[in-house]
């Protein structure tokens, strides 16, 4: 599903954020990576969205060496990877279910199937009653909601969620990983980025720890780890 080769990258002239990263995460996998702030965890998911080029370095993706990708290949592959980011990235003049909806659409979704899957989403996460919000009416917790919504909605091959519960209660933030866990059984692999380690501690899945710029994997109690450095 991804695989680094010797990877680094450092922005303009600073130190590496990464440093020789080889690693891999297997198809059907799940991985929290955890690590302090600064530790290059957001980069990582970077590089597994394509929104960066390693500084050197390969990583590969669907079986793809993304350096050698044509334009038009990165956009099919990048249709295949939901995503949540840290800033959310909704649409301002779209309402929640306009959001959600929006890789449905663009997968060819027929209109009666975009309704009912986006607005049982919403339920599950706990945004029945939003459906016609605008983000700018909703609070940072309800935009991430609606933020992980539309990454999960289309059932990616590949499932990135930076700080995902950063902005819910322990409760919501377990329940979204529950949904996070029932899309891995689907077979979406799946990457959380998170700070939150006392949640990451209650669920049995490897762990992909940065610091310093290197990668350490801690395999899980009852699972072996499909990450490998």
């Amino acid at each position: 599903m991804v695989r680094f080769e010797d990877v680094s990258l450092r922005y303009g002239d600073s130190p590496n954020v990464l440093q020789d990263v080889s690693l891999q995460f297997d198809p059907g996998s799940f991985h929290f990576v955890v690590g302090n702030s600064g530790a290059g965890k957001s980069t990582l998911l970077k590089l597994m969205s394509l929104a960066h080029p390693p500084t050197s370095g390969h990583v590969w993706l669907f079986g793809r060496d993304t350096a050698a990708l044509e334009r038009h290949d990165r956009a099919l592959l990048r249709r295949r990877v939901g995503v949540v980011f840290q800033d959310f990235r909704l649409l301002d003049h779209l309402t929640t279910m306009e959001n959600v909806a929006l890789p449905l659409k663009i997968s060819g979704f027929r209109p009666d199937r975009i309704e009912q899957d986006v607005a049982e989403l919403l339920s599950w996460v706990g945004l029945a009653d939003h459906l016609h919000a605008l983000p700018r009416t909703l609070s940072g917790g309800e935009q991430q909601r609606v933020a992980i919504a539309r990454a999960v909605v289309a059932r990616p091959s590949l499932l990135l969620a930076d700080e995902p519960t950063g902005n819910v209660d322990d409760e919501l933030g377990i329940r979204l990983l529950y949904l996070f866990e029932e899309l891995n059984r689907l077979g979406t692999t799946v990457v959380v980025a998170t700070h939150n380690e006392a949640l990451v501690a209650r669920f049995d899945h490897p762990v992909v720890r940065l610091s310093h710029a290197e990668v350490t994997i801690s395999k899980s109690n009852h699972k072996s780890a499909a990450a490998r450095v």
